[in-house]
């Protein structure tokens, strides 16, 4: 028997252990416990789906030990045991964020988040997503993909094993049904988030917790070498020059032709920097909105000192980071559903951000106009 198969036998669905409730507790910071039972719906939601996640994870550690088909569990939350290392450029691989939770670098950028990751009898390292919720689904096949390939390039696996585990039924949308359809993929429905927080009540959060034993199956997320050499900044790099050359190519083809040439292990591409020819080119018949203003390119050149022009993948939508002129801040620019370029947020050198603003922020190759020019043509809706 395998790992999946033992495992969709022996998860409980129908939860009603309270010492585990009890358990995943401990991984919850003071606010978020008391968040639990807040009269703030959005607050509560938020905490029930960390608690949730927590769950899942005192429930893996104790299956772990009824069986050989589990060899290890990564340890996280209050679990961890050493400092978070802040991100910074030429980081790549596996490391906890602040809270303790699992997350993939690439050149020191986050470039994905796993709810809980294990390594099976056959020494394939596998992961869990956890959701309380059916919203954002839509792209959700899609980023168990990605993390799928991610995990099998760094580790040098053909299989990653993965689980999802969900508190409400989900197994009506499509992108559940395709993950449902892939090999080495397992979808568990237990009872809804609601009941299971019956088993807790406010008196529960004064409870001084119990100190855990040493759990003989964890590790630590940061002992995970990857196996085959990564080095995202390689791969974005060559993603970088393939798509300029096809851009700059004449060749028909559109889409298909840029996106022929990515590597999908890249979670973005930033070409590079427009010069004030560029700029224009690329705003010559339309405007950026920045909250009331729509600004034309020549006041883009006057307000900013850089514009770098970037894509999202696998989605393909555009992106533009303009660096305000005399402050270390970039204003993060998208193209929203009726076509217009819009701001969304800003990018700075705080410490969540810090590896990315780095590498934002070094020294980018000047595009050609014919490269701004081609990126609007491809990229951008018709004004």
């Amino acid at each position: 028997m395998d790992f999946l198969t033992w495992l969709d036998i022996n998860f409980p669905r129908d939860f009603f252990d309270e010492d585990i409730a009890q358990r995943a507790l401990r991984h919850l910071g003071y606010h978020e416990k008391w968040d639990l039972f807040s009269g703030d719906y959005a607050l509560q939601r938020t905490a029930e789906g960390s608690w949730y996640e927590y769950l899942v994870y005192e429930i893996m550690l104790d299956l772990s030990l009824r069986t050989d088909l589990i060899r290890s569990i990564v340890r996280k939350g209050d679990d961890v045991q050493e400092p978070c290392l802040a991100p910074h450029p030429g980081q790549n691989g596996f490391f906890y964020s602040e809270k303790g939770n699992l997350t993939v670098r690439g050149n020191g950028q986050t470039i994905a988040e796993m709810d809980l990751l294990f390594v099976d009898d056959h020494g394939d390292m596998g992961f869990f997503e956890v959701i309380t919720s059916a919203m954002g689904l839509k792209t959700f096949h899609e980023e168990v993909c990605y993390k799928k390939r991610l995990l099998g390039a760094m580790l040098g696996q053909t299989r990653v094993p993965f689980v999802l585990v969900s508190s409400v039924d989900v197994s009506q949308y499509t992108s559940i049904q395709k993950i449902a359809a892939e090999p080495d993929c397992l979808i568990l429905i237990t009872n809804p988030i609601e009941e299971i927080r019956d088993l807790i009540y406010e008196g529960s959060l004064r409870r001084r917790p119990e100190k855990r034993p040493l759990h003989p199956k964890v590790i630590d997320v940061t002992r995970i070498t990857p196996g085959h050499s990564f080095d995202y900044r390689e791969i974005h790099d060559g993603n970088r020059e393939r798509v300029v050359r096809a851009m700059l190519s004449g060749a028909d083809g559109g889409m298909t032709a840029v996106s022929s040439v990515v590597d999908p292990l890249s979670k973005k591409v930033m070409l590079g920097a427009l010069n004030t020819a560029g700029v224009e080119a690329m705003l010559h018949d339309r405007g950026i909105r920045i909250k009331d203003a729509v600004l034309s390119a020549d006041d883009v050149v006057r307000r900013f000192s850089r514009a770098v022009i970037a894509f999202d993948i696998p989605a393909y939508t555009p992106v533009i980071y303009l660096k305000v002129k005399g402050k270390e801040a970039y204003l993060k620019i998208v193209q929203d559903t009726s076509g217009d370029l819009v701001f969304q947020d800003t990018r700075t050198p705080n410490r969540s951000m810090e590896g990315f603003y780095d590498w934002l922020n070094a020294d980018k190759p000047t595009l050609q106009v014919g490269v701004a020019e081609r990126y609007a043509s491809l990229f951008f809706q018709s004004a």
